[in-house]
């Protein structure tokens, strides 16, 4: 989250089952929040549906980069990857000359193949984005305020914030405070005073409850 709402990159690690091992796919997109910022222009109200938009766009944009962990991306593509600057992982100066000398293998190993051929992984990111932002409004305002806001609006925050004790400058990314936030979002309507559903059906989960994902709904593949 540091390094989406600070730089402007995205990174996202997704978990793939192979033959042999499982493996992590990474993929790693720039300008996400202008993309964003541009779907607020018109209605500054932040959604799923303008996050997953600006995801979507991202995506389909050239600053897209990828990596995997399997040893066919490391021995036959790695090194045609960083050539080609589109490799997210560590560069390999190392030529495959043997493996795959003349680039002719493909545009990637199957597992990168695989999820780019199923971009269902983009809702799932853009839920657990969009739960991200929303904890931190309520409950690190002051962290809100000073990083996530002015990224995703490009002005300042101006209205009064909640100070805590235990405020940093790093905004927390560890998988709980990931799971925390989209356990919150996913509760956060259920027990709102004047409810009006009727007990028969109140702790019957929303629709849109059931699309929140949790942190290992995300790495999974």
């Amino acid at each position: 989250m540091n390094k989406l709402f600070k730089d402007n990159i995205l990174d996202v690690n997704i978990e793939v089952i192979g033959e042999t091992d499982n493996y992590i796919v990474t993929i790693s997109f720039g300008e996400f929040l202008d993309h964003l910022h541009e779907e607020l222009k018109n209605d500054d109200i932040l959604d799923l549906r303008k996050i997953s938009r600006a995801l979507t766009r991202s995506f389909n944009s050239d600053n897209v980069y990828v990596h995997c962990t399997c040893p066919d991306w490391k021995y036959r593509f790695a090194y045609w990857m960083t050539v080609n600057d589109i490799n997210s992982g560590e560069p390999e100066n190392r030529s495959s000359d043997i493996t795959n000398p003349d680039n002719t293998k493909g545009s990637g190993c199957k597992h990168v193949l695989r999820v780019l051929s199923n971009n269902t992984w983009i809702i799932k990111v853009a839920s657990v984005i969009n739960n991200y932002i929303q904890y931190m409004e309520k409950h690190m305002q002051r962290l809100y305020a000073d990083i996530i806001y002015p990224a995703i609006y490009q002005k300042e925050y101006e209205e009064p914030v909640q100070l805590d004790m235990d405020d940093t400058d790093e905004l927390a990314s560890d998988k709980d405070t990931i799971d925390i936030s989209n356990k919150w979002a996913s509760t956060k309507n259920q027990f709102q005073k004047g409810n009006e559903i009727g007990k028969e059906t109140r702790f019957k989960p929303k629709d849109s409850m059931k699309k929140q994902v949790s942190f290992d709904d995300l790495m999974s593949d």
